[in-house]
């Protein structure tokens, strides 16, 4: 696999294990609400209302980032190999650092997002005016006139600033991972069976997938064991708000299991995009219904 393609789609990956929702939340811990001051529940809300925001904007991102992966790599492929280029495309770095931004504004709901995100907007403050001077530079065709100075100028600083951006960007996953592996408990200690499963099953899901992503060698029998348990785990959540959800699980899990047999690329951006589409429709799903 090309490793410049890998940083975009692990980036994705990623974030796009960010898209699914924090089930935190007063209304849906029924068994528990009693115990918990209205004061407490509606600052919780409030947390999960702001966190929701910047779960927005990762997830357009990512979004846009992996249907366009196609012309953004060969970009930074091309500059760092020296080659002149006729066009540029790129990621919406601008759209990303507006809308965190504006998330910013609004709050930060966890103190331990407080470092990754400053890091990403401070490598998007910096990449945002390069990506825009490059793509004017191209749109304009001015390389045609000034025999590619501003590519030589901006090129290799663009790179660099691109790859410092998915260095970091990464990081905020894992602040997304800890606050739902809390959460998990939460759920299970309030008795939300279905819910709990559902959630379970996307982390542990999300863990295989980080796994295939370190290029460590496969134990492939362990995940197909672990890809079973997974799906008898979600096959304990007989309602019919899950079947649309359980299927993009499984579609997921067939995906996998083609890429550990043939680690090709085709495979690959498959696996990645079934997962993306298996995060979307956690989106989608109503996490306390399940448990009435």
């Amino acid at each position: 696999m090309n490793p410049l393609g890998k940083r975009i789609t692990v980036a994705v990956l990623c974030m796009s294990a960010c898209a699914a929702p924090l089930f935190l939340g007063g209304c849906g811990l029924s068994n528990v609400t009693k115990q918990i001051s209205q004061g407490s529940q509606k600052a919780q809300q409030n947390d999960v209302e702001l966190f929701n925001q910047y779960i927005k904007a990762i997830g357009d991102f990512n979004s846009r980032s992996l249907t366009f992966s196609y012309a953004n790599a060969p970009v930074v492929e091309d500059l760092k190999n020296g080659k002149h280029l006729t066009s540029f495309s790129s990621p919406d770095f601008k759209r990303l650092e507006e809308a965190l931004q504006e998330a910013k504004s609004a709050g930060v709901p966890y103190d331990d997002m407080n470092e990754p995100l400053d890091k990403v907007l401070a490598v998007l403050h910096d990449i945002v005016p390069v990506a825009d001077e490059l793509d004017s530079y191209f749109d304009a065709k001015t390389y045609t006139t000034d025999n590619y100075a501003k590519e030589q100028q901006l090129g290799a600083k663009y790179v660099q600033l691109y790859e410092q951006f998915y260095a970091v960007y990464p990081a905020l996953d894992d602040v997304i991972h800890k606050h739902n592996t809390e959460h998990l408990k939460e759920m299970k200690d309030a008795g939300q069976k279905n819910g709990a499963a559902v959630q379970e099953v996307h982390l542990r899901l999300t863990d295989i997938i980080d796994g295939l992503e370190s290029n460590k060698p496969i134990d492939a029998n362990a995940i197909n064991q672990e890809l079973q348990a997974i799906s008898d785990l979600a096959n304990t959540v007989n309602k019919s708000e899950y079947d649309s959800t359980k299927r993009s699980l499984h579609q997921t899990i067939g995906a996998i299991r083609t890429f550990m047999s043939n680690r090709d690329d085709k495979n690959y951006e498959n696996m990645i995009s079934e997962y993306n589409d298996f995060i979307s429709d956690m989106n989608n799903l109503d996490i306390p219904k399940l448990d009435k």
